[in-house]
C-alpha cells in the first residue's frame, strides 16, 4: 500500500449534523463590470432566473446570502468584482427516489460485538442533515439498538457510530462501530490509510487503459457556479485514485476504483477530470447544471433521459480493515445494486476483461 502523503479530510470521518448542515450547497456568484450598481435582488433574479423574486427575498431575509462586508439587504447595491454567496435551501431530496415504493431495507452484511456493516441503498443519508432528518443510516441503528427494540439490554447498550460516511446518492459497503473505543480505532485506519475501498463505477466514454492512475491534488474549484464543487488543482490535498476495468461497452466503462486517500467527492471529481464521468452524476457529470436543476427541483423529463440513472452509478463495492480485537482481516463486500446492474444489462458489451 503507498505509503500517506498527508493526513485524509475530516470528511472521511463521521461527521456532526452540523458540520452536514455546514455543506449545504452555495452558490458562489462574481459580479460582472455590466452588472455593477444592480440592487442585489435584481442581481439574484438576473443570475437565478429559475427562483422568483419572492424566493430570492425570503433568502436575503433568511440570512442565506452573504456579503464581504455588509448584512444583505434586497436594496444594497452590487459592486464589480465582488462575491456573493447564495446558500440554497435543501431541496426534498427523497422525491428523486419515490419510484422504489417503500423505503428500501438496510441490508446487514457484518455484525460482531463490535462491529456490524450495512449495504447503504441510494437515497438514504447516513446521517441526519437539512430535511434530511427521519430515514438516515444511522438513525434506523438508534432504533433498532435503542431502548424498546427487540431483545434491547441495557447492560449492553450500543449506540452506533459511523466510521466513514458515502454520500447520499452512492450505495455500498457502511462500517459502523458499537462503541467509541472502537470507533476511534476505525477512524485511525482510515486516516493512516490502512484500508482498502474499492468501487464500481460506470462511466461514460470507453477506457482504453486496462489501469491507470490519477494523482490530482483536490481542492475548490475555481471558477463554477456551485461553490461546494471540487476540482484539481495547483496546492489541493494529495489525491490519488487506481482505476481498472472491468467491462467496456459500446459507449461506456465499468471501472473499479481503488482509493490510496480519502477526499471529498474523490472519484467523482478524478474521473471527470480524467474524461470519464460517472453516469448519472449531477455535478460532476455532462454539465453541472444539471446539478443546478436538481436542487431546485427542476429536473424535466428529457434531463432524467439524458442522465440515465436518478443517482450516480457509483457503489462501495468492496472493503478490507484490520479487526479492532483480533487483529486480523476483515473483508466486507456488497453486490451491485439492482438499478445499476439493470442499466448494464441493457448496453452492448464490446470486449470483457
Amino acid at each position: 500500500m503507498a505509503p500517506p502523503d498527508a493526513p485524509d479530510e475530516p470528511d472521511d470521518a463521521d461527521p456532526e449534523a452540523g458540520k452536514l448542515l455546514s455543506l449545504r450547497t452555495r452558490l458562489r456568484l462574481v459580479v460582472a463590470p455590466d452588472e455593477a450598481a444592480l440592487r442585489l435582488d435584481h442581481f439574484l433574479a438576473k443570475r437565478c432566473p429559475w427562483r422568483s423574486r419572492t424566493k430570492i427575498e425570503e433568502l436575503i431575509q433568511r440570512g442565506q446570502v452573504e456579503l464581504a462586508d455588509r448584512v444583505a439587504r434586497p436594496a444594497r447595491k452590487v459592486h464589480a468584482g465582488e462575491t456573493i454567496v447564495v446558500h440554497l435551501p435543501r431541496p426534498k431530496r427523497e422525491a428523486d427516489f419515490a419510484a422504489r415504493g417503500e423505503a428500501p431495507e438496510l441490508p446487514l452484511l457484518y455484525e460482531d460485538d463490535d462491529l456490524l456493516a450495512v449495504d447503504k441503498p441510494a437515497g438514504i443519508p447516513v446521517h441526519p442533515g437539512g430535511r434530511l432528518l427521519e430515514d438516515t443510516v444511522i438513525t434506523r441503528l438508534h432504533r433498532r439498538f435503542g431502548v424498546g427494540a427487540p431483545g434491547f439490554d441495557p447492560e449492553r447498550h450500543v449506540t452506533p457510530k459511523l466510521c466513514h460516511r458515502l454520500d447520499l446518492e452512492t450505495s455500498g459497503v457502511l462500517l459502523v462501530a458499537k462503541s467509541d473505543a472502537v470507533a476511534a480505532e476505525m477512524n485511525r485506519q482510515l486516516r493512516t490509510r490502512e484500508v482498502v475501498k474499492e468501487y464500481l463505477a460506470l462511466v461514460h466514454g470507453v477506457v482504453r487503459e486496462e489501469e491507470f492512475l490519477v494523482d490530482g491534488p483536490l481542492g475548490d474549484h475555481p471558477s463554477s457556479l456551485v461553490a461546494n464543487r471540487r476540482a484539481v488543482v495547483p496546492g489541493g490535498s494529495p489525491s490519488k485514485t487506481g482505476f481498472k476495468v472491468e467491462r467496456r461497452f459500446a459507449d461506456f466503462t465499468l471501472l473499479r476504483c481503488r482509493l490510496w486517500t480519502g477526499r471529498r467527492h474523490q472519484i467523482r471529481c478524478h474521473l471527470q477530470h480524467a474524461g470519464y464521468p460517472i453516469v448519472g452524476d449531477k455535478l460532476y457529470g455532462l454539465d453541472e447544471g444539471y446539478f443546478l436543476a436538481y436542487y431546485e427541483e427542476r429536473l424535466d423529463d428529457a434531463m432524467r433521459a439524458r442522465l440515465l440513472l436518478p443517482r450516480q452509478a457509483l457503489h462501495a463495492a468492496r472493503l478490507v480493515v484490520t479487526h479492532p480485537k483480533s487483529g486480523a482481516p476483515l473483508e466486507l463486500t456488497a453486490p451491485l445494486p439492482r438499478d445499476i446492474a439493470e442499466l448494464i444489462a441493457t448496453l452492448t458489451t464490446t470486449r470483457d476483461r
